[in-house]
């Protein structure tokens, strides 16, 4: 068995370099955000079915899109990664215990794999961002900081990846409410690679979390004609280049970014993938807090709802969950609302890994919020959201996406005349890290109430 090393000295285990070299390269744009992924794992695989690294990798990624209909596919690559085992390392059998209890929905578990093997190799970047990326998911910024600063000691700027690895403690730390050293990493890592989005992104969320509006705007602007090779964390991007706009009441520039690329349907990654869970949420997110303010969006609900109609049985994702029953809602699909929200107990009642109880405590009391709060039941998005907001944060997302359900409750409080909820509900979203909640728009009104 050939060995062949990837930039950071770890092996791949193949007695082929073109599969070596497919899977470099899948590696690299992985972990710089590049929309060029799939075809060179493809093409690895091609040219070496046996290897055990390039399966794991493949089922790993299919398992990352969150769709369940990638599920078969998943789980043959993990069996060929297990037949392919005895030629395997140490470190690299470990990924495929990670993409078994993946699959098998114990999502903690597979967290621990990978901290088990920057323990031993601190500067395997794939580990570190596949961990940050399951606990993101599940709303464990706390624990995805603290192995971002057990490895940080590992890493200085002549390994490469170190934009990367930068970007990712930065996100770490705004999650955790470190800002400024959030801003400073996260800045750094912009200025050694202006094309890492997910440095980028890290500082975009600091910016809108301490209300610097025009600052974020500046930024993104500042950033965007280096996104071209990204992969849909650019569209998610222009998503926050429209909170931007919506919180200085600039709702005509928000619309116009939605239209040209939060979804733009002819944008090749979202052609090649129009129903990722990232671009779904983007979509239902900003559609909502658009009408909120008033605005007309026409029949923009319909092509969210064409893709969702296809997903009602999908429970890879609580906090996706809630934004497709929030899209069928819109779109005037009640009754499929209802299947939707049906179809999510009955699993969560029988799942036995990590999601079951996360939707019970929040993915279906947003879903039963955001289906209520569109029919005009402002009880019952108090009844729903009230007592569950505080677990809000198991659906994973960052602060800024899940303040998507906060709005709902202050909006639905604010028409029932319950100053006693606004109240409640402006103090938690302090709490979460808003520096000026009284200034944000969709919390202006409510505060003004209660002055």
């Amino acid at each position: 068995m050939a060995v062949f090393h990837d930039a950071r000295g770890y092996r791949i285990s193949t007695d082929n370099a073109l599969a070596a070299a497919e899977i470099f390269t899948a590696l690299e744009n992985f972990l710089h955000w590049r929309a060029d992924l799939m075809p060179h794992v493809k093409a690895a695989l091609a040219a070496d079915p046996a290897c055990g690294f390039a399966q794991a990798l493949h089922g790993l990624l299919l398992y990352g899109t969150r769709n369940a209909a990638f599920r078969p596919m998943v789980v043959d690559s993990l069996k060929a990664a297990n037949a392919a085992r005895g030629a395997m390392s140490a470190r690299e059998g470990r990924y495929v215990d990670a993409l078994a209890a993946a699959s098998a929905g114990r999502i903690t578990e597979a967290v621990s794999v990978y901290e088990q093997i920057l323990a031993a190799d601190p500067t395997d970047l794939l580990a570190q961002r596949l961990a940050q990326f399951e606990l993101f998911w599940l709303g464990e910024m706390a624990w995805s900081a603290d192995i971002s600063g057990r490895v940080a000691p590992a890493w200085n700027e002549n390994i490469p990846g170190y934009s990367a690895h930068l970007g990712c403690r930065a996100f770490d730390l705004e999650e955790t409410h470190q800002f400024g050293e959030a801003e400073r990493i996260g800045r750094e890592s912009v200025a050694r690679d202006p094309a890492e989005v997910w440095g980028t992104h890290a500082v975009a969320h600091v910016l809108i979390m301490q209300g610097r509006h025009a600052d974020g705007i500046a930024w993104l602007d500042g950033l965007k004609d280096n996104w071209a090779m990204a992969n849909q964390m650019s569209l998610h991007l222009w998503w926050h280049r429209c909170l931007f706009h919506l919180e200085r009441g600039e709702t005509d520039a928000a619309l116009a970014i939605y239209d040209a690329w939060v979804r733009n349907r002819d944008l090749p990654v979202l052609k090649g993938m129009p129903d990722l869970y990232i671009d779904m949420q983007n979509g239902a997110s900003m559609l909502i807090r658009l009408e909120l303010r008033g605005i007309d969006v026409g029949d923009r609900w319909d092509e969210l709802a064409e893709l969702t109609l296809k997903r009602l049985d999908d429970h890879s994702s609580p906090f996706t969950s809630a934004h497709y029953v929030a899209i069928l809602a819109a779109a005037g699909h009640f009754a499929e609302a209802e299947t939707a929200i049906a179809s999510m107990t009955t699993f969560a009642h029988a799942d036995d890994g990590t999601l079951g109880p996360v939707y019970l405590a929040a993915g279906i009391p947003a879903a039963k919020a955001a289906l209520a709060h569109r029919k005009g039941d402002h009880e019952a998005v108090i009844r729903h959201l009230l007592p569950a907001r505080r677990a809000l944060w198991r659906m994973g997302g960052s602060h800024a996406q899940r303040d998507l359900f906060f709005i709902l409750l202050v909006d639905s409080a604010s028409k029932l005349d319950r100053r006693d909820i606004l109240s409640i509900a402006l103090a938690d979203i302090a709490g979460a890290g808003f520096v000026d909640v009284p200034g944000r728009v969709a919390y202006r009104d409510a505060a003004a109430a209660l002055a």
